[in-house]
């Protein structure tokens, strides 16, 4: 099957003024033509974190990215996510919000 997404040992670190908090540590995910994945889990586990760095929002601190096979960092045109809270224009919905930028 044809991975579209590959997420190999993901780990993220912040600083602060108590010192380091580990977000997430090696994570690893695949996902493949066609599938539909979720990630759920409780409020401040890392999930949009998780998103952030595989859109090249944030940076990680360790481990890899790839989408379709090829290796990337930073911001990539190929991936991008739209937050649960559509605040573009919040009274249209996400869909609606999307075509402003991609036209119908």
């Amino acid at each position: 099957m044809e991975k579209i997404l590959q997420i190999k040992n993901i780990s993220k670190k912040y600083q602060s003024k108590e010192g380091e908090i580990l977000a997430i540590q090696n994570v690893n995910l695949t996902v493949n033509k066609g599938e539909f994945v979720s990630i759920i889990g409780p409020s401040g586990c890392g999930k949009s974190t998780l998103l952030s760095i595989i859109a090249g929002l944030e940076e990680k601190t360790s481990g890899e990215i790839y989408i379709e096979g090829e290796k990337v960092s930073g911001i990539s045109s190929k991936i991008g996510y739209m937050l649960q809270r559509d605040c573009l224009l919040e009274w249209r919905t996400i869909l609606s919000n999307i075509m402003l930028r991609f036209g119908n």
